[in-house]
């Protein structure tokens, strides 16, 4: 049993290693870019699906709210979280940028509220794929919280 678990540690132990090996040569200010770039993408690409009516979110947004799904307001959506995609590429906006991300991200949440049957099914705590589409609101929300703290 002693020789398992000192077999183990030492397999912990290289991963770790391993893992350390990953970010070598990386700084903090590069890995917080990449992070900033990556949120970016999906900004941009989010909004760009549903400024060509193609995003499967909106029919997320007509179910908890129908209003925000109608002209201007999926217009403004479509723009506000391109804008955010696009600040976060440049320095010298990605820290506004990202309390934009953060506001427009607890939004989303906002859907366990409004909207529980579309987020749970067929009771707490089974999700929905909506439902796993919004929790993964809490990780970005969090990355965008380092964007907006990784500011050198």
């Amino acid at each position: 049993m002693v020789e398992k678990l000192s077999a183990l540690h030492l397999q912990a132990g290289r991963s770790v290693r391993s893992a350390k090996s990953l970010t070598t040569g990386l700084t903090h200010r590069q890995i917080i870019f990449m992070l900033r770039l990556s949120l970016a993408i999906v900004f941009v690409w989010f909004g760009a699906l549903k400024l060509i009516d193609s995003s499967p979110a909106v029919q997320l947004i007509r179910q908890s709210f129908p209003l925000f799904a109608a002209s201007p307001y999926l217009e403004l959506l479509e723009l506000a979280e391109m804008l955010i995609g696009a600040g976060l590429i440049f320095d010298r906006l990605s820290k506004y940028a990202a309390l934009l991300l953060v506001l427009h991200l607890i939004g989303t949440l906002s859907v366990v509220l409004v909207s529980p049957a579309t987020i749970f099914a067929p009771a707490f705590p089974v999700l929905t794929m909506e439902g796993e589409f919004i929790l993964k609101n809490v990780v970005l929300i969090v990355a965008g919280l380092a964007v907006a703290r990784g500011q050198t």
